[in-house]
């Protein structure tokens, strides 16, 4: 879905704290970059989310899920606002912090109900999403097929 409200600056939000949190409070500015697109897919989200499903690589992410993919580059150029803009909101509010190319946590944001089942099932698939973003820049953008 494009969206906007489905994929609003809250969603996004969401989306890189928990992804931080799972990978270790700390990751590069352009593998952020990659969050949204993975989870503006609603099937590669559900995918993510399963608690069955271990992701060990992209590599196998790719072959296996090969049609949630065709459109990965367009998904990366429209949640590019987005994602930037919940950057600058989340260091305006004192929850990251951007230093060197490297997005920090400064507080840790748990989970609530209150939030609603779209941010569970982001919550859920970030741990798949942060094995994912363990692999190089490199790697990453050129299998994602990201045209720079």
């Amino acid at each position: 879905m494009d969206n906007y409200f489905y994929n609003n600056i809250g969603i996004c939000s969401s989306s890189i704290l928990a992804t931080l949190q799972e990978n270790g409070e700390e990751i590069e500015l352009t593998k952020i970059l990659l969050i949204m697109p993975f989870l503006s897919h609603k099937q590669l989200t559900n995918y993510l989310s399963k608690a069955n499903v271990k992701i060990l690589s992209l590599d196998g992410l790719l072959i296996d899920k090969k049609s949630y993919f065709t459109n990965f580059n367009k998904r990366f150029y429209q949640s590019l606002p987005s994602t930037i803009n919940s950057l600058q909101f989340l260091h305006d509010i004192e929850i990251i912090q951007i230093k060197e190319n490297k997005v920090s946590l400064l507080k840790e944001i748990t989970y609530n109900k209150k939030m609603g089942k779209r941010v569970e099932k982001i919550y859920k698939a970030s741990k798949n999403i942060a094995k994912i973003l363990n692999e190089s820049n490199e790697k990453l953008y050129l299998n994602l097929r990201i045209e720079l």
